[in-house]
């Protein structure tokens, strides 16, 4: 249709610039003046140059109509020429298939296949038709066959990519992957779910591969540090996890891991120094206990001072001030385990902490201080809360982090986020989430 109303209005501007240059012609003559002698020089007649420009103008434009009535003619007494046949059944057979009319679908395919020839677009016609009939097995033979053949199009595997993804089969949606990348090399969402099937099924060299090819992309860094962590969580590589820290501290499942294996080898200060380089930017709870658990038997007193150099690293976080009161609180120390827990519910009005506060402020017995709690700790205000990981792509929720998302196939795009859970009036549980700071 576009290339109809394209042809239409190239069709007047030629029309309009040939009927401005007879004009102009025409002018000339008129103006100049002159004459075309016709005949014998004792039997001649004089005719004006202009009218001899009006003349040819007039041929012309009555041949330019003779020609198209002629076509006309041809079109009415022998049809249509095959492509233009060929395209009109193509179009009936899309809209029967939108109309969920499969027997008229192949009824139009059959015709245009036998006007236009086994293109790769009828191919790919047919093998959706066979996909709506629920004939699965029909279509990925019309797509596997269309994919060996085409050479600049990417029917055939882009549909087999589709059924891949569908039935979660990852060495099928690879394979169809890496032929549309051969066709269409710098597809930087098919190269990262190359990248992402890649490290879920270990193999890591195709993984770096596929990183390589991939230009302009802001995840590169990361992308190479999961690469090197995922091998080196397989391999226990130490290495590679080391590598991995470097590129991506954020990364705190491979930090995490990472200061495990330097603690197994008894470095154990080598070991809190990584946790506590990953808390100052990327503070858990989860590293909280690492850190001041770290291979070596600590007293109260010893944990309480590293809590101090984490909650340090971090004071914008409510989980350090949090995970000291615990300390504090264990240790008896009960009015700074109340203060710091204050100060990370001020922060953070999670359930827990306010279950913590109302703890210490009864075993503190004074007055003032459980009144400033029952004041504070107004259930309208604490949040119940659940913390995860969601996909920033999809949205799928985990509690773990994943290199590679289990639903979309995303890869490093999991990030921390909190479920708030509220009851409504209903006493059916709305969630509502937000990524955390």
């Amino acid at each position: 249709m576009m290339r109809n109303v394209l042809r239409g209005i190239g069709g007047d501007i030629f029309a309009f610039l040939k009927f401005v240059l007879f004009l102009a012609l025409f002018s000339v003559a008129a103006y100049y003046g002159g004459s075309v002698s016709f005949g014998e020089a004792s039997n001649s007649v004089d005719v004006h140059v202009a009218v001899v420009v009006l003349v040819i103008g007039a041929l012309g434009y009555l041949l330019e109509k003779i020609h198209l009535l002629l076509r006309r003619i041809c079109s009415i007494f022998c049809g249509k020429p095959n492509h233009e046949k060929g395209l009109d059944n193509l179009q009936s057979a899309f809209s029967s298939m939108l109309l969920r009319d499969a027997s008229s679908a192949a009824k139009f395919i059959g015709k245009a296949k036998k006007y236009l020839g086994d293109i790769p677009l009828i191919s790919w016609l047919e093998g959706q038709m066979n996909l709506a009939n629920n004939e699965e097995h029909a279509a990925k033979s019309i797509f596997y066959a269309l994919s060996a053949r085409e050479k600049k199009t990417v029917f055939g595997a882009h549909s087999l990519w589709q059924i891949a993804v569908k039935n979660k089969v990852d060495s099928d949606a690879l394979s169809a992957i890496n032929s549309i990348l051969n066709i269409a090399p710098n597809s930087q969402k098919l190269i990262l779910q190359a990248i992402a099937i890649s490290v879920k099924s270990k193999n890591f060299s195709m993984a770096r591969r596929r990183l390589s090819s991939l230009k302009k992309c802001t995840k590169s860094r990361i992308l190479e540090a999961i690469i090197h962590s995922e091998e080196g969580v397989f391999t226990r590589n130490i290495e590679l996890v080391k590598k991995a820290f470097r590129l991506a501290p954020e990364l705190t499942s491979n930090a995490i891991f990472y200061a495990e294996l330097l603690a197994k080898d008894g470095e154990y200060r080598s070991a809190r120094k990584v946790l506590r380089k990953t808390f100052k930017d990327f503070p858990t709870q989860e590293i909280f206990d690492r850190y001041i658990s770290c291979g070596e038997d600590f007293s109260d007193v010893d944990r309480m001072k590293l809590a101090k150099k984490l909650l340090n690293e971090a004071p914008e976080s409510w989980i350090g001030y949090f995970g000291l009161a615990k300390l504090l609180a264990q240790a008896g120390m009960l009015q700074q385990a109340f203060q710091n827990l204050l100060t990370a519910y001020n922060m953070e009005q999670y359930d827990f902490i306010a279950n913590e506060l109302t703890t210490v402020a009864v075993m503190l017995n004074d007055p003032k201080p459980t009144a400033a709690a029952d004041i504070l700790l107004n259930p309208l205000k604490s949040k119940r809360v659940v913390f995860l990981w969601k996909c920033a792509e999809c949205g799928a929720e985990e509690s773990r982090w994943a290199a590679v998302c289990g639903r979309c196939n995303g890869i490093a795009d999991y990030r921390r986020a909190v479920n708030v859970i509220v009851d409504n009036l209903t006493n059916e549980v709305e969630q509502i989430r937000h990524d955390s700071a």
